[in-house]
């Protein structure tokens, strides 16, 4: 399975080799400080309101829900060099930059366009852009609740065809360009460190 740019709004260049991706689990705010502390060069693509944990400068934003996301989508914070985060959706939709569509996959259907959630969309479109690293913080695919929530909140509730998903992008030659901080995304595609962040 792949992602093709349906349409784009934007003209976008890639200016680092290493991107994360940072998920609205609750072990962003851990993962976030295991990552800064290597001090590696990257760009940021953000999930959901992770956005908003991240301290720097995101370059992108993510939905695999794009019609259900749009006033997020118009109402992020100005975190890219004072401008928007270049805004990644599934489908042409009001709101976002850039509009995907998803070829060469078996499973697609008229009603479920997407299975392994927004991290795994993420994934695909990093792949896409030609980065060569992909860490995951935040992305735990665990029911542990989001990092915004009180800790007696759990959730989400993952279907089996999400972590199908995630098994079967495993297998890809191109899974070994991501890792995951923690949780069973870091069980699946392995646990990333600074080593293999970084090159060494």
């Amino acid at each position: 399975m792949r992602l093709e740019v349906f349409n784009s709004r934007v003209l976008y260049e890639r200016s680092q080799d290493v991107v994360l991706i940072t998920g609205d689990g609750r072990s962003l705010p851990g993962d976030l400080d295991c990552f800064l502390s290597w001090g590696i060069p990257h760009e940021v693509m953000a999930i959901g309101r992770s956005i908003t944990k991240y301290p720097g400068n995101v370059q992108h934003w993510a939905n695999v829900d794009g019609s259900d996301s749009k006033w997020w989508a118009e109402h992020l914070p100005l975190k890219n060099d004072g401008k928007m985060p270049i805004r990644h959706s599934l489908g042409d939709l009001p709101g976002y930059d850039i509009d995907w569509e998803i070829k060469d996959c078996a499973w697609v259907d008229d009603h479920v366009l997407w299975h392994g959630s927004s991290a795994l969309f993420a994934v695909f479109i990093s792949l896409a852009l030609g980065f060569k690293k992909i860490v995951l913080a935040g992305c735990p695919l665990d029911s542990n609740g989001h990092w915004f929530f009180p800790e007696d909140i759990k959730g989400p509730r993952w279907t089996v065809e999400s972590f199908m998903a995630w098994l079967d992008f495993a297998r890809e030659p191109e899974a070994a360009k991501v890792r995951s901080l923690s949780g069973y995304t870091a069980q699946i595609v392995g646990e990333a460190t600074r080593e293999w962040a970084s090159g060494i």
